[in-house]
């Protein structure tokens, strides 16, 4: 493994597990703060999020609506563009809970993602401008859709 595959690796590693705890300012460090239009494609966004008012405002409704979140990465790609500049693509499966009624469980739902970033080294380290979540499975992620809308529906007889 190459220095700069480990660098990206561990921030990675770092930026999901800030996801994790819901801790986005953590997150926010994590990504170049000079960017003007930084851009953030969560899977379940229908456009691209672009600039930091719009990451800013989904990462605020994150917190309000997801209970628990877990997720886990596989094979790290790391390709080198130009001097200080990369292409990262890795594999990540999430499981959350989503916030709902107190006397109505929450049960965890999940996706498999692939997701692709360009980073840019900074004299703080390596830092994000572009990530984009792509959804492996999309008929779970339907269906798990449409379950949550019929709750919502007809709470008593889910």
């Amino acid at each position: 493994m190459t220095t700069v595959q480990a660098e990206i690796t561990d921030l990675i590693t770092r930026y999901v597990g800030f996801s994790e705890s819901m801790d986005f300012a953590g997150k926010k460090a994590l990504w170049d703060d000079e960017d003007p239009a930084p851009l953030l494609m969560p899977e379940e966004a229908l456009n691209p999020l672009i600039g930091w008012e719009a990451i800013d405002a989904y990462w605020s409704k994150s917190r309000v609506i997801m209970e628990t979140l877990k997720s886990q990465t596989a094979n790290h790609r790391v390709r080198e563009i130009d001097d200080g500049l990369v292409l990262a693509s890795y594999d990540m499966r999430w499981v959350a809970t989503m916030v709902g009624p107190k006397d109505y469980p929450s049960k965890p739902i999940a996706a498999d993602v692939r997701v692709t970033a360009l980073l840019r080294k900074k004299p703080g380290g390596w830092r994000f401008f572009h990530l984009m979540e792509g959804p492996i499975d999309l008929m779970a992620m339907t269906r798990e859709a449409y379950a949550r809308k019929a709750r919502t529906l007809f709470p008593a007889d889910t």
